[in-house]
């Protein structure tokens, strides 16, 4: 039986319903952004404290199978997905207001929510903020990466590929010559704007908060979370770890990547470390690359790849893509894990992941990474150097570099209970976000108003 909120004024009772909104469904396109979507949903649904979780995703009509704008996921009624119109990619604002309007309408009528958990509003447009709010629903964003702060993919990169410190009209102008400062300055405005109706934002890292206080939100407004772990890795993690056996002349040290293969996540930069190795030391050496390249088969990016496995298909080894369920298995058939990325990444689970698995972390030294890691374990290095990796690879390869041999050893089974007790910390904490029930507008008038409701078809 679920528990309920009961008001010490009226004395009636309440209940807590919570919509979980993202920009995909996981099992449709696994980014990181989806997963942790999806992972507090999971999460949500098995708490006693919860009367509904609602997992809302946005979908092509391909996904959903059909013209309508609603589907259910696998026929799952609490997995909805929803096809909303077009948006505008510089403001990130709906290109048919009153259809999105619409939908939104029809998702609050229809599931009652206290609180929407947003994990992105991308492909939605900005709108949906303002429309939760009026709606009197509570609005809780997570912030993924720097889409408000930089129009080129939100990377903070610049269009000459260095790292962006700090964003302002003119300099944005200077990356993108075709828009005038003006422009930008709009674009700001417009975002700001749409964020006063959030009631608060999430970051998963300090760093990702301190650019977005810089660029103008109260830090007041911004809790510092990292983002829940999916069951399965967490059930899987569970599952005793066995350690891997010793470096020797018989058997190669196997480094693993986790990840989308784009120009961002610093494959090219691991390809171009083990390329500059000598023959000797990558006969004991073996990489995998576990994960896809989807939306960079062509092109310069997709050239450079090509050239680069053919000078080491010695030693790299391309595993294809994987099922979140088998990356904690995957993992651990490793020694280490890389994790080579260019830009300011914010929180990636790849990290997280690695914990669970009980391996050791070699990462670039920048953005929210760099927090993440042990660094009485872990070795970090200067972000897009293929010398400095190289020089890592070949100290351990070596085996004279200076993490304690036993130490790695004993990491699988280090701390193990603490990583299950940080990611439970993490979900409660999300979930004191969510406030009271009898403290909403709106929403909490719980009258069934979906009959005749295009979602009715979908969700019952």
């Amino acid at each position: 039986m679920h528990q309920a909120y009961r008001s010490h004024v009226s004395g009636a009772v309440f209940t807590m319903r919570v919509m979980v909104l993202s920009h995909g469904h996981p099992e449709l396109g696994a980014g990181g952004a989806e997963r942790a979507a999806y992972s507090i949903f999971q999460r949500l649904k098995a708490d006693p404290r919860v009367e509904q979780a609602i997992f809302v995703a946005r979908s092509e009509y391909v996904g959903i199978g059909h013209s309508a704008c609603f589907g259910s996921f696998r026929g799952r009624p609490d997995e909805i997905l929803v096809c909303p119109p077009p948006f505008d990619r510089f403001t990130c604002q709906s290109l048919n207001h009153d259809l999105l309007a619409q939908l939104i309408d029809e998702l609050v009528r229809f599931f009652r929510p206290d609180v929407v958990h947003i994990h992105h509003y991308i492909f939605w447009g900005l709108d949906i903020l303002e429309m939760f709010r009026r709606a009197g629903v509570r609005v809780v964003l997570t912030l993924h990466e720097y889409a408000a702060i930089c129009t080129n993919l939100g990377l903070m990169v610049k269009s000459g590929k260095g790292l962006c410190y700090a964003a302002s009209p003119a300099e944005c102008s200077q990356c993108f010559p075709s828009m005038s400062a003006g422009k930008f300055f709009v674009r700001e405005s417009i975002y700001k704007m749409f964020f006063e109706n959030v009631d608060i934002f999430v970051s998963p890292s300090a760093f990702l908060k301190e650019r977005y206080v810089d660029w103008g939100l109260p830090a007041e407004r911004i809790e510092v979370i990292e983002n829940v772990m999916d069951q399965d890795v967490l059930d899987r993690s569970r599952i005793p770890v066995i350690a891997r056996p010793r470096q020797s002349e018989d058997r190669r040290l196997i480094l693993a990547f986790f990840g989308q293969v784009n120009p961002f996540k610093g494959v090219d930069v691991l390809l171009e470390a083990c390329a500059s190795l000598p023959k000797r030391m990558r006969k004991k050496l073996e990489v995998r690359i576990h994960g896809e390249n989807k939306h960079f088969r062509d092109g310069e990016f997709a050239q450079k790849i090509e050239r680069l496995l053919g000078e080491t298909r010695d030693v790299v080894r391309m595993m294809g893509g994987y099922r979140n369920q088998d990356v904690i298995n995957l993992m651990r058939a490793s020694d280490w894990i890389v994790v080579p990325s260019i830009w300011w990444e914010n929180s990636p689970i790849v990290i997280q992941e690695a914990r669970m698995a009980g391996r050791p972390i070699i990462c670039a030294d920048i953005g929210g990474m760099i927090e993440k890691i042990d660094r009485n374990l872990d070795l970090p290095f200067s972000a897009g150097s293929a010398g400095a990796l190289a020089d890592i690879i070949r100290s351990l390869v070596e085996g004279s570099s200076q993490t304690d041999p036993e130490a790695v050893s004993r990491f699988p089974e280090a701390r193990q209970e603490a990583r299950q007790a940080l990611d439970a910390e993490n979900y409660h904490r999300h979930f004191a976000l969510y406030g009271h029930p009898e403290h909403k507008g709106g929403a909490n008038c719980h009258v069934n108003n979906g009959k005749g409701s295009t979602l009715s078809e979908v969700a019952c």
